[in-house]
């Protein structure tokens, strides 16, 4: 009997376990989620979405979809759209949910300020479906919005963030890039400014500038100039006609900027004109000549334009500041050019001999030769601080290379990336105060610091790791 007991006792208590299983958790995450589906104000995937449209008083705003990612605004007229703003608030309209249902039959909307509202949310879809949501005034604790869905009278509440961000105006939608890129697919980039031509390559991951003379680009200075172009943005829009005015300065640009991004080479064009403040209408007073180092003040105002679409718009002083670049500003003054965290093989030839290194497989030591002895880390490591160390002259347009005592290097070091060199340095011969060296690749000659001939014409010895000193015998206890 007592058997039969705890057997039924056991069935019961797997039984009620089952129950607050599939009722009280599963089902209640199920009702979690019917509760919320029933709250949202519809259901609609944002990629469905063809077209978006908000109306705000008088002013109505329409963005079409272009592809799968771009917008194109259409209403009130033809206008490059903000297309990562406009996916934000389908985000956010697709996720809405009602509060609490205020009135299920409302018959007066206007209490609400719903007839008419103060602004309206409409989606189309690509099926033809049309979702239209109303708001009107926020509630008397100011932290919801009253809402209703288009050709209903149900009047509920929405949580006032969600209404308000719905809220945009023309200026919100626009395209406010100035020139739209991914700044790491540019190729190739060309600034005419009042400093002159500056012509910039991309060749793996390295910039050059290019002209007559090809010489290694200071990267983080061409990453400012294309980091502007690609995120910087509008401040203002030129809204008037162009034809009005005498001149926009465009016919000589205070800078013309090209870039070619990505496989197809497309070509991504700017030009920046007058400062706002010498802009007139035909028949006024003639504009104050442009200039660039007049036209100083950090708040001025320069009319540009991206050949890519029809709008003009205004850039700040400092963005036209990082153009104004010559070619000797984005010159890499280092001996050569490398990520050093990159090199996992160097090889130095020298009056001693010459020298691989290769890093351990925990990448912690540098191995010398293939015995593999462990070298100093200070000296190798002194070796990729020499060919960092900034230059102290340029040769450029260089001679033969005898005249440097190129032709037979004294020294050479070479580094590489999994087996692909990544910089060949030769160095010649000393000059009063350095030594000329020539990286393969780069056109001119360099005259680097003499300091650097003690860390490279190091012995095999002073390379490697001294052995550990032989421990003291021990001492043999005194004889009785």
């Amino acid at each position: 009997m007592r058997f039969r007991g705890t057997l039924v006792l056991f069935v019961l208590c797997g039984a009620l376990a089952a129950f607050v299983y599939f009722y009280e958790i599963r089902g209640g995450e199920e009702r979690s989620k019917a509760e919320e589906a029933a709250n949202r104000l519809w259901q609609v995937e944002t990629g469905d979405v063809q077209e978006v449209e908000i109306a705000s008083g008088e002013e109505r705003v329409r963005a079409v979809r272009e592809g799968e990612k771009q917008w194109k605004i259409t209403v009130p007229r033809a206008l490059d759209a903000d297309s990562e703003e406009i996916d934000r608030l389908l985000g956010s309209a697709a996720g809405m949910r009602r509060e609490s249902v205020v009135e299920a039959e409302a018959a007066d909307l206007a209490r609400y300020g719903l007839d008419p509202p103060q602004h309206s949310f409409i989606l189309r879809t690509r099926d033809g479906r049309e979702l239209a949501v109303r708001f009107g005034n926020n509630n008397p604790t100011g932290s919801s919005t009253y809402g209703a869905l288009e050709g209903s009278r149900e009047v509920f509440l929405v949580a006032g963030y969600s209404g308000s961000g719905l809220q945009k105006k023309l200026e919100d939608l626009r395209n406010r890039s100035i020139l739209r890129f991914d700044q790491y697919e540019a190729q190739t980039l060309d600034i005419r400014t009042e400093k002159g031509e500056l012509r910039l390559g991309k060749e793996g991951d390295r910039w050059y500038v290019l002209g007559t003379e090809k010489w290694a680009a200071d990267s983080a200075e061409v990453n400012a100039i294309l980091s502007a172009l690609a995120s910087g943005r509008v401040k203002e829009f030129f809204d008037e006609n162009p034809e009005e005015y005498a001149g926009l300065g465009f016919d000589r640009p205070l800078a013309d900027v090209r870039a070619t991004v990505g496989k197809d080479r497309a070509i991504r064009h700017l030009q920046v004109g007058l400062p706002k403040s010498a802009l007139a209408a035909k028949g006024a007073r003639a504009p104050r000549p442009a200039g660039g180092a007049e036209a100083s003040d950090s708040g001025t105002l320069y009319i540009a334009r991206d050949e890519s679409r029809s709008d003009l718009f205004f850039v700040d002083r400092e963005f036209v500041d990082k153009l104004l670049k010559s070619p000797s500003d984005l010159r890499n003054r280092a001996l050569a050019v490398f990520q050093r965290w990159d090199i996992d093989a160097i090889e130095v030839t020298n009056a001693h001999g010459t020298f691989a290194f290769g890093k351990s497989e925990s990448g912690g030591d540098w191995l010398l030769g293939e015995d593999r002895r462990k070298a100093r880390w200070e000296a190798v490591n002194g070796v990729l601080d020499a060919l960092e160390k900034a230059v102290r002259e340029f040769v450029d347009s260089p001679g033969a290379l005898s005249a440097y005592g190129l032709e037979s290097p004294s020294i050479s070091v070479i580094l590489r990336q999994k087996g692909e060199e990544k910089v060949n340095c030769a160095l010649g011969r000393e000059t009063a105060d350095g030594v000329y060296a020539l990286v393969r690749g780069e056109s001119a000659v360099k005259i680097a610091d003499r300091e650097i001939l003690e860390r490279l014409n190091k012995s095999r010895d002073e390379f490697l790791e001294p052995p550990p000193e032989p421990s003291s015998p021990a001492e043999e206890p005194p004889k009785k």
